[in-house]
């Protein structure tokens, strides 16, 4: 009996995960381009994100190649009365070159940042900050395929 209730338990999740119509952004669209990076400077960690997004975009009609200089920073808004941070921002600076055929075709400078409560928990608060991170990213790279796709509409 506890078998057959954990089974349809299971089937239950299964179904309701599977209707729920989530699916990412760049995955469901179709690009006739492809991005490549070409040179990574700043922070390591930033730039293998923007990387790991861009490789869902499979088009085959353009090749662009991106130039990704990035920069994080961690900035304390405000101190509680002990002096400790209460406030603090997450701040990520990216320049990103997109060249085709060694052509610089776009050379742009965004900032995203985000702020955030300080909390007691010190895990809790880097898997905040990693949160709030790859959501900044998220809004870097659809900039980066925004950029690419305003290329190739404009010249059709």
């Amino acid at each position: 009996m506890k078998k057959a209730l954990n089974l349809l338990s299971l089937f239950i999740l299964l179904f309701f995960l599977n209707g729920c119509g989530f699916k990412p952004i760049l995955i469901g669209s179709d690009y006739n381009f492809l991005i490549q990076t070409d040179n990574l400077t700043g922070d390591s960690q930033i730039n293998s994100i923007i990387e790991n997004k861009l490789k869902v975009l499979n088009g085959t009609k353009r090749l662009f190649k991106v130039d990704l200089d990035s920069k994080k920073t961690k900035n304390i808004l405000s101190k509680d009365s002990k002096g400790d941070p209460n406030i603090l921002e997450l701040v990520i600076d990216l320049n990103y070159k997109l060249t085709e055929n060694g052509k610089i075709l776009v050379n742009r400078s965004l900032t995203q940042r985000s702020s955030y409560n300080n909390i007691s928990d010190k895990f809790e608060l880097s898997k905040s900050e990693d949160i709030l991170k790859d959501n900044l990213v998220e809004n870097l790279v659809s900039d980066i395929v925004n950029s690419a796709t305003n290329l190739t509409i404009n010249d059709n």
